[in-house]
């Protein structure tokens, strides 16, 4: 049963980088943006965005629920420890909500306000991720000790080193990569699609520039994770496709396949992903005693089966709901959108 809730968090977490992480990289896509784009820029995301942006938090709760329920170890180590992070990470996802909410559902438009909302929900996106990413390379750099008795040793150390801050700015730069891709696809516009296309490039290569930037603040750092990857040949294997992928995506930019990109961009974020699972795996979380199992720290077993049943049951509801829901908006998008063509043809 562990094996079953440990390929569903899997699953999630992917889920949740290659979805809801480009919609966090949306946000940091609009500090990029000209002031002559940036009207048609917000409509394309908030167009692109309105029907799953909240959809996309599923995942992450998913991961959160499957935790608390089926490895109440890890989740009480990691929210006890990491609880500041958390807050701030909290904090920036409450704040991105409601700035896009106002600003894509405001039955009175104002320039100014509208501008407002903007600045928050760009600003906010580049808060979450980072912190994200804070929590993500807390998990792994072996700092956080259940032993520990005072206030910084306890809450401060296992998130204050450069192996998670360098883990904030590589995901901020995976989520702008994916989210400049998407947007290709999801623009008319011939100016928007080049600029999506060109920061496409830049942040692929701040992908390559800031993932290497881990593992020099891993080694400094004398990370755990380090030594755990470079003895895994699938984590190598993994990094390796990951920067193959590199070239395949510029290759594609060129020739403008805006499917092909948002596969292909979707495959090297996860084999990103992998290359973690498979360096630390089974591990869930690495401790100056050692690390966590996800055997060790699993609820008992009539918990496990119960989990993992609701998660079956679960997976037949949501996956055609949310393909479903996909489909609607996505085509009913595309009909207004001709509709508007036609009728500023008439004109």
């Amino acid at each position: 049963m562990v094996e079953i809730l440990i390929f569903f968090i899997a699953a999630s977490l992917l889920l949740y980088v290659v979805l809801g992480g480009a919609d966090y990289g949306a946000g940091i896509v609009e500090l990029t943006t000209p002031k002559r784009l940036q009207e048609k820029q917000r409509h394309v995301i908030n167009e692109a965005m309105g029907p799953v942006w909240e959809a996309n938090h599923m995942w992450l709760i998913i991961v959160v629920v499957i935790l608390f329920m089926g490895f109440p170890t890890v989740f009480s180590l990691v929210m006890v420890h990491l609880h500041i992070p958390i807050v701030a990470l909290l904090v920036g996802i409450v704040a991105r909500g409601t700035a896009f909410t106002f600003r894509h559902y405001d039955a009175v438009y104002d320039s100014k306000s509208q501008n407002t909302y903007s600045w928050i929900f760009s600003l906010s996106s580049v808060w979450t991720t980072f912190w994200l990413g804070v929590v993500a390379g807390s998990l792994w750099q072996g700092d956080i000790d259940p032993t520990a008795t005072g206030f910084f040793e306890a809450y401060v150390n296992p998130w204050m080193g450069w192996v998670p801050i360098a883990m904030g700015f590589f995901m901020i730069s995976i989520f702008s990569f994916l989210a400049s891709i998407y947007l290709i696809g999801e623009s008319e516009n011939s100016d928007l699609k080049a600029h999506y296309r060109r920061w496409g490039f830049i942040f692929n290569t701040a992908v390559v520039i800031t993932g290497g930037a881990v593992f020099v603040a891993a080694y400094l750092e004398q990370s755990p994770f380090l030594i755990l990857f470079l003895k895994n040949p699938f984590s190598i294997a993994c990094v390796v496709m990951a920067t193959l992928f590199f070239f395949v995506l510029w290759n594609l930019l060129r020739f403008k396949r805006s499917l092909w990109i948002r596969l292909a961009a979707a495959a090297q974020a996860a084999l990103i992903l992998f290359g973690w699972y498979f360096a630390i795996a089974p591990a869930a979380v690495l401790t100056p005693q050692g690390a966590i199992s996800f055997v060790a720290a699993a609820a008992p077993e009539p918990t496990l089966r119960q989990l993992s049943y609701a998660l079956g049951v679960g997976s037949l509801l949501i996956f055609p709901s949310l393909f479903y829901l996909l489909k609607v908006f996505k085509l009913s998008g595309k009909s207004l959108q001709n509709d508007s063509a036609k009728n500023d043809g008439i004109k």
